[in-house]
């Protein structure tokens, strides 16, 4: 079971509707984060370790391999 600070601590990005995935691996989350680009309105997933700070941004894409491992060895918390 996901330690509960940890889970207060992401709540609002756990909780987001953009996130669709969210996993715990090793303290830190990892999240797959779809939107809709409004320029060419599709929509897009991206994949991201999300800090201490708690935003979502291109500064914290991960690769696919790190998305895949997460997935595999974490925690699903969404």
């Amino acid at each position: 079971m996901a330690d509960r600070e940890l889970l207060d601590r992401y709540a609002p990005t756990i909780d987001a509707m953009e996130t669709k995935e969210a996993y715990l691996l090793d303290g830190e989350l990892y999240i797959r984060h779809e939107f809709r680009d409004p320029r060419e309105l599709q929509t897009r997933m991206t994949y991201h370790k999300v800090g201490e700070d708690n935003v979502v941004s291109n500064d914290n894409l991960v690769m696919l391999g790190v998305w895949a491992r997460a997935q595999k060895q974490g925690e699903r918390v969404k």
